[in-house]
């Protein structure tokens, strides 16, 4: 578990330093050196992108500055113990609650687990995509290796069902999941059903079941008529990249697998789940 440990790498933040007037100096000479160079350079070689000007400038590479000497890398740092990731990852799962039931005047919710066993550990073919193709592949050995323990991963799936959902479909009856259970299983209610899969947004590290983002789904489901279903991949910072990526693939491939047709699937997403979308469209295209 290589990678996995990886994960688990001290933040350095060198910006964190004691309130005195010595650790406020240093912030300033920081600082200061960054957006000198970034003068120079604006002055010197031009604008990045015309419509780019030098305010822009500054602070963009301030912010590049900060993050490249906060970020995990393999640069020592004498500071890098003052942030653990493990304590940020700890407080994130800690509030990532578990799957509350919607309010009935809105929709109705399940959730159903995705068994990642070795049907789904099917190699990428993304040579083109250098390291992040590396970093997949990595992720399906591991992926592999527990399926052959007989101990396989699982993805949790959230199903929404908006309470207006049964004026907008043809092939339903009754929108109430008592007397129509199918409607929160992940099969097919007719062949030629078409679903959405809504990626969560969040950042990469959090909206995991999430009650805004459930009352979005059936807001989309009452809409569209249709139903959601929403992955709920694995966040950082104790899984890095590509690991919500490679969720997201193994997550549709599976929807596809219950019987649904991909050109019925609509791929949605918001914020960072619209760029998980978006990276999903690439891996089918190729």
């Amino acid at each position: 578990m290589e990678y996995a440990e990886k994960s688990f790498v001290p933040l350095a933040l060198r910006l964190r330093t004691d309130n005195s007037v010595l650790g406020r100096l240093k912030n300033i000479a920081f600082v200061s050196s960054g957006t000198i160079g970034t003068i120079a350079k604006y002055y010197w070689h031009g604008p990045d992108e015309k419509t780019w000007g030098l305010r822009f400038h500054i602070l963009k590479n301030i912010l590049h500055q900060y993050l490249s000497e906060s970020l995990p890398h393999s640069t020592p740092n004498e500071l890098s113990a003052q942030i653990d990731f493990s304590y940020i990852s700890d407080y994130i799962e800690l509030n990532n609650l578990p799957s509350r039931p919607l309010s009935p005047s809105v929709g109705w919710n399940s959730e159903f687990n995705i068994v990642v066993d070795e049907s789904a550990c099917a190699a990428y073919s993304l040579e083109k995509y250098g390291l992040s193709c590396t970093k997949l592949n990595r992720l399906v050995a591991e992926d592999r290796v527990l399926a052959q323990q007989g101990k396989p991963r699982t993805i949790s799936c959230q199903v929404v069902v908006g309470a207006q959902m049964a004026q907008c479909s043809k092939c339903l009856s009754s929108v109430h999941p008592h007397s129509s259970p199918e409607l929160l299983m992940p099969q097919p209610l007719e062949p030629s059903e078409r679903i959405i899969i809504h990626f969560h947004g969040g950042a990469y590290c959090v909206g995991e079941r999430s009650l805004t983002h459930l009352y979005i789904y059936a807001n989309t489901s009452s809409r569209a008529g249709l139903r959601v279903f929403s992955p709920n991949y694995r966040l950082a910072p104790r899984h890095c990249f590509p690991s919500h990526l490679h969720d997201c693939v193994v997550s549709y491939l599976h929807i596809v697998s219950c019987g649904f047709r991909p050109e019925n699937i609509i791929l949605a997403g918001d914020s960072a789940g619209g760029a998980l979308a978006v990276e999903l469209l690439m891996i089918l295209k190729e």
